[in-house]
């Protein structure tokens, strides 16, 4: 688009000032396409034709094919056109309503010709079943495959000798046959997303050098089993039901992230719902060895209900805890109880974004937890509309005596300036038991 206030050339002398100020196509061109292969989509990339003469064609052999949302029509014209010899990166999203969805046989057009370009890190979002061709599974090239709503049905072995990253988000089918499959043909697969599936059966997870494995929005009906002896972290996201069982041979974990969850009623209050305490009995003493915990609200709550009938799972060497839900049943009293399952805790970070408990302001305890004695670091976000944290950060500085750094943002913005300083002040004139420790309190 032309700017009114810059001077408009004509014919000749436009052409002689145009020579002149082309910098760009005394670029190499391996330092063009690095510099196309960054930006966002493919149809920026065809848009660079107008800056020089020299990147005319610069685009057909970019390594990097991005469609965000884009019609066959365009996706069809760029491969016809593109002239490369590898694929680097090959992404396709359609997942929006104002755009014509792709039809199968484009899909499976779109996937050959990447691999008949020997892509390397393979991406297909779209909200059409389609199930990937029989070749897809000897691509030898491939480093990095992330699929959605795919149906996988495998005649024959896998061959994924390079393969490192696998995601599978809400697949159309997948059974626990072509999951072994999958795995065995990729031997040296390091990261394992699986979203949105029904796990009833048996359903085994196998890999030797799998390090990082995602098991999200995932209904465990049956009996899960994962064999993994170098897994790093493991996150379960997954509403797990009364009669299904996980089973996990981990010795390497380190990180573990068990956010159950129940689908059937959204954040039921503990009276509602039927907790499997069997099962998530039996997964926490597969992975209690860990360093660093997540849990959210519901997987706390299981846990102190299992504390309360004897059915204890310490966490002897877990210096981290980290609670990801809210605090609505469980109450700051009941989470001081649950930190005596982590002896060696030294840091902790938990949030409440709602007022929901009206708390007695003042905190008796016996005796101090355990692992309060070890504590380095508490981070808090919390609502400036309940004031039953106050007295938990009392107790905190009091009986921390390593205490490092207690950081205490208050939550929401609403929070007026003078109620925040009230309780700056208050938090600010607690005693502490750690001669070292900072106390610092944001207004977000």
């Amino acid at each position: 688009m032309a700017c009114s206030h810059f001077p408009q050339l004509h014919g000749s002398e436009h052409n002689e000032v145009s020579d002149k100020l082309d910098r760009l196509s005394e670029l190499p061109d391996s330092l063009i396409l690095s510099i196309l292969s960054c930006l966002w989509s493919t149809r920026d990339v065809v848009r660079t034709t107008i800056l020089s003469k020299r990147w005319k064609d610069l685009w057909t052999t970019v390594p990097c094919l991005e469609f965000d949302d884009e019609n066959q029509e365009f996706i069809s014209g760029v491969l016809a056109q593109w002239r490369g010899a590898k694929i680097e990166r090959f992404c396709f999203l359609c997942l929006s309503d104002e755009v014509p969805p792709p039809t199968r046989s484009d899909v499976e057009s779109w996937l050959l010709f990447a691999m008949e370009k020997q892509v390397e890190d393979l991406h297909i979002y779209t909200n059409v079943p389609y199930c990937p061709p029989q070749s897809l599974y000897s691509c030898s090239s491939i480093t990095t495959l992330d699929l959605q709503y795919c149906s996988l049905e495998i005649d024959g072995s896998v061959q994924w000798n390079q393969l490192k990253n696998l995601s599978i988000q809400n697949p159309y089918s997948l059974s626990a046959d072509a999951i072994s499959k999958l795995l065995s043909g990729a031997p040296h697969l390091e990261y394992l997303t699986l979203t949105t599936l029904d796990i009833d059966g048996n359903f085994d997870i196998v890999s030797p050098r799998l390090k990082t494995l995602l098991i999200e929005e995932a209904g465990i009906y049956g009996e899960l089993t994962i064999r993994a002896p170098n897994l790093l972290t493991l996150e379960i996201l997954a509403s797990i039901y009364n009669g299904s069982s996980v089973l996990c041979h981990v010795p390497s974990l380190t990180k573990a992230c068990i956010e159950a969850r129940d689908w059937d009623a959204y954040d039921p209050p503990p009276e509602m719902y039927d907790p499997p305490l069997e099962t998530f009995y039996q997964l926490l003493r597969c992975i209690c060895h860990v360093k660093k915990v997540e849990l959210s609200e519901l997987s706390t709550e299981l846990l102190l209900t299992m504390k309360n009938k004897d059915m204890v799972v310490g966490f002897p060497n877990a210096e981290v805890l980290n609670h990801t839900g809210l605090l609505r049943y469980i109450g700051l009293l009941h989470f001081l109880d649950l930190l005596e399952l982590f002896p060696k805790l030294k840091m902790l970070s938990f949030h409440q974004t709602q007022a929901y408990q009206d708390f007695n302001p003042i905190v008796v305890t016996p005796f101090p937890c355990p692992s309060v004695l070890h504590l380095n670091t508490v981070e808090i976000s919390w609502s400036a509309e309940d004031p039953s944290i106050i007295p938990f950060i009392e107790f905190i500085l009091q009986n921390a005596p390593l205490l490092h750094k207690l950081v205490f943002s208050l939550l929401p913005l609403s929070c007026n300036r003078k109620r925040f300083l009230m309780i700056e002040e208050k938090v600010q004139s607690m005693p502490r038991s750690s001669p070292t420790a900072e106390v610092i309190i944001v207004r977000k």
